[in-house]
C-alpha cells in the first residue's frame, strides 16, 4: 500500500456514465473477467482464529470462498528479506499451492525490497549492491531464484509483477525517479529490464505486469510510458493500475486513464489494486479513510461496495478489443479478528473495505467481483 497519495474526491455515477464510458455499441462483448484478490494477509487472519462463511452462513476455507464466488486470480506479495512473515517467500509459495489446488491462477508481486514498496518508499534491500552494474546482476539472480522456487514447489505463476506501484521508480536510490533526469530514467529502465529478462528466462509464458499507482491520472500515465519507452522499457504484457478514490481521483478519472492505456498505448489494462468501504465504521489502523474514501452514488454499505465493483466491471469491459483484463481487490479477506468481548486479536487495517464482514461472512461485493 501507499504511504503518500493525493487525496481527491469522486464524481457522480451520472456524470461518469454521461461523459466517460463509451456507448454500448463501442463496448466489448461481455465476457468473464480475470478478477481476483490479494490474499497475502490470509495466514495472519487464520492464525488469529479468523473464520470465513458463505453468504448463507456455511463455514469454508478462505480460498474456497473465493473459488465459490467465481474469483480467478490470487495475488501474493514477496519481499526480499522481511523481518516478519508478511511478504515471506515460503508463505507466498504455500498460499500459491492452496490457490492452485482450488483452480485459481497466481500472481507474484515482487516488491524488490525488504519491506513495503510503494510510490512513497521503494528502498532497495539492505544487503544488495549499491552500484548499478552489480545491482543489475542481483536483480536478475534474485528474480530467477525466486520464481524458480515457485516452480520447484510445483507452482507456475500465471502473472508476475516486476515491482509494486513503481511510478516513482524502485530499488532506491539507484532506481529512483525523483527529478526525471535522463540518468535516473536510464538507471530505472536498466533495473526494470533486468527483472523482465529474468522473468522471461524462467517463466516465458507468464504475463508480465507493469504496475503504476496513478490510476486516476491519465496525463501522468501517458507521459510516464512515453518516457520509459524512449529509454528502452518495452517488455511487459499488461498495464496494471492502482485506483483508490481517496488518493487517485474520481471514477471518471479512472475511466479516462483506462482509455489512455487501451486506445493510445494499446496494451491490456488491469486494475491491479482497489478497495472501497462496505461500512463507515472505523476499526483503528484503517488503510482506507472512510471520511475521504467516498463517491457520490456509492454509499459505504455492502450494497454500495457491490455497486462500486459492478461499475469497475463495466469500465473494464468497455475497453476496446477486449483489452480490459480485470480487477484485483487489495486484501479482500483481511477482516478484523476479535474475541467475543471485543478484544482485537488481529487487524491489518482493511476491515472496513474487505469483501467479508467482521464475522468473516461474504459480502455481496465478493460475488460481484466474479465479473
Amino acid at each position: 500500500m501507499l504511504l503518500t497519495r493525493r487525496e481527491l474526491f469522486g464524481t457522480s455515477l451520472a456524470a461518469l456514465l454521461a461523459i466517460t464510458i463509451p456507448s454500448s455499441s463501442m463496448a466489448a462483448t461481455a465476457r468473464k473477467l480475470k478478477n481476483g484478490v490479494d490474499i497475502s494477509w490470509l495466514p495472519d487472519v487464520e492464525a488469529a482464529g479468523g473464520k470465513f462463511y458463505t453468504a448463507t452462513g456455511h463455514q469454508v476455507d478462505g480460498i474456497s470462498l473465493l473459488k465459490l464466488n467465481g474469483l480467478r486470480v490470487g495475488r501474493l506479495r514477496v519481499f526480499v528479506n522481511p523481518s516478519t512473515g508478511n511478504g515471506n517467500l515460503e508463505r507466498a509459495i504455500a498460499l500459491a499451492k492452496r490457490l492452485k489446488a482450488q483452480g485459481l491462477e497466481v500472481c507474484v508481486d515482487l516488491h524488490y525490497s525488504d519491506d513495503w514498496a510503494d510510490p512513497g518508499l521503494q528502498q532497495a534491500p539492505s544487503a544488495w549492491p549499491t552500484n548499478l552494474p552489480d545491482l543489475e546482476v542481483e536483480v536478475i539472480n534474485y528474480t530467477k531464484a525466486t520464481l524458480s522456487s515457485f516452480i520447484s514447489a510445483g507452482v507456475h505463476p500465471e502473472w508476475v509483477q516486476i515491482g509494486n506501484e513503481i511510478s516513482n521508480g524502485f530499488l532506491w536510490p539507484l532506481g529512483h525517479l525523483a527529478t526525471g533526469s535522463e540518468n535516473e530514467w536510464e538507471n530505472f529502465v536498466t533495473l526494470y529490464n533486468a527483472g523482465s529478462y529474468a522473468l522471461r528466462e524462467v517463466l516465458p509464458k507468464a504475463k508480465s505486469v507493469l504496475h503504476l499507482d496513478c490510476g486516476g491520472d491519465p496525463n501522468r500515465v501517458r507521459n510516464w510510458y512515453e518516457t520509459a519507452t524512449r529509454h528502452g522499457l518495452s517488455d511487459f504484457d499488461v498495464f496494471g493500475l492502482s485506483y483508490y478514490c481517496q488518493w487517485q481521483g474520481s471514477l471518471a478519472d479512472l475511466a479516462n486513464t483506462l482509455q489512455v492505456v487501451s486506445t493510445e498505448i494499446k496494451k491490456p489494462v488491469l486494475i491491479a489494486e482497489t478497495a472501497y468501504p462496505w461500512t463507515p465504521e472505523k476499526f483503528g489502523n484503517d488503510v482506507i479513510n472512510t471520511d475521504t474514501a467516498h463517491i457520490d452514488g456509492y454509499p459505504q454499505t455492502p450494497l454500495g461496495q457491490s455497486s462500486y465493483i459492478e461499475t469497475l466491471n463495466k469500465l473494464i469491459r468497455n475497453q476496446p478489443k477486449n483489452l480490459g483484463v480485470g480487477t484485483w481487490w487489495w486484501e479482500g479477506l483481511a477482516t478484523i479478528v476479535q474475541s467475543k468481548d471485543g478484544k482485537i486479536w488481529w487487524n491489518g487495517g482493511m476491515a472496513n473495505s474487505a469483501l467479508v464482514d467482521t464475522s468473516g461472512k461474504a459480502l455481496p461485493g465478493l460475488n460481484s467481483l466474479k465479473g
